[in-house]
């Protein structure tokens, strides 16, 4: 079947797309915690640890993200079809409209807690 070297490799591979991972800091209420898993899965690569931003993308926690700024809906459309600059690839393939909905929930919870959203 499998000989030693193969299975090693697989192993291998596993560990290091798991060691790979954007782990949250935060903890957050069990409420938040569904979009916090999908936004570490999806955007935190980009955007950072707790949306604190990354070498490829800003962090949501700015004034220029706050809601009165930057709407729910234009999250959502900015997930669905990438950003209007197109630095941001549309993340469709990647997320259900339920698992959006959360991670923009997960977002505006996060900017609350660091002082962002009135």
């Amino acid at each position: 079947m499998f000989n030693i070297t193969t299975i090693l490799i697989l192993v291998f591979s596993l560990l290091s797309m798991t060691a790979c991972a954007i782990e949250p800091a935060q903890i957050v209420p069990e409420e938040y915690r569904a979009g916090q898993s999908h936004f570490h899965r999806v955007c935190a690569s980009c955007h950072g640890r707790d949306a604190m931003g990354g070498k490829r993308a800003p962090t949501f926690l700015q004034e220029k993200f706050d809601i009165r700024n930057f709407s729910n809906g234009k999250i959502h459309r900015t997930i669905v079809n990438g950003s209007d600059s197109g630095a941001m690839p549309s993340q469709k393939r990647r997320v259900s409209e339920k698992e959006i909905r959360e991670i923009i929930k997960y977002i505006r919870y996060i900017q609350s807690q660091a002082g962002v959203v009135s």
